[in-house]
């Protein structure tokens, strides 16, 4: 009679990937991950940089939204998906680890994020004329005795007078953070 021989290829391993994401919930949030706890920076307003990115992104009773990071996974959502599936088959093959595509998507997103407002098309609703005035300038006379940049207008000058950049500050906070474990 003949002899049968069960080989694992890797099966289990599968099996235990799978369990261990689903169990420990394993994402990777981008954006401005201020929470407005202790450490959190404080403007000269009084709010936090984390509060001072969803005002913009959703809008308040005197600002508009204007819509950056969801503006900018909008635009991205197929590019989003077909990199998850290519470090998920690297996953699967045991080429990398879910903590690595995790910082590899992290990273590359919160770029695309901080590109969004930096670089291309507006945001729209453009600046109101106020706004757009003390912007301008920013970008005139403002350096000290030293010849540097006075605090706040560096970023008028690197990027020219955009909507959502004032000190740099906020797309600066852009960021990721990898949960669950993953390993």
């Amino acid at each position: 009679m003949g002899k049968v021989t069960d080989k694992d290829k890797g099966w289990r391993r599968l099996q235990a990937l799978a369990k261990s994401l689903a169990a420990d919930d394993v994402h990777v949030r981008v954006g401005v991950l201020d929470d407005g706890r202790a450490g959190s920076e404080i403007r000269e307003d009084g709010i936090t940089t984390g509060q001072l990115a969803v005002a913009m992104e959703f809008g308040t009773a005197t600002t508009p939204a204007r819509s950056w990071v969801g503006l900018t996974f909008d635009k991205a959502r197929s590019e989003v998906q077909s990199d998850m599936q290519r470090l998920l088959g690297h996953i699967v093959d045991g080429k990398i680890t879910v903590d690595k595509a995790l910082n590899v998507l992290g990273a590359k997103y919160s770029a695309e994020v901080k590109n969004t407002v930096t670089q291309g098309e507006q945001i729209q609703p453009p600046n109101a004329p106020s706004t757009l005035a003390r912007k301008q300038g920013k970008t005139h006379n403002n350096r000290d005795s030293k010849g540097r940049f006075k605090k706040g207008y560096g970023a008028a000058l690197k990027y020219g007078v955009r909507t959502l950049i004032d000190t740099g500050r906020m797309v600066g906070a852009v960021t990721w953070a990898t949960f669950g474990s993953g390993k």
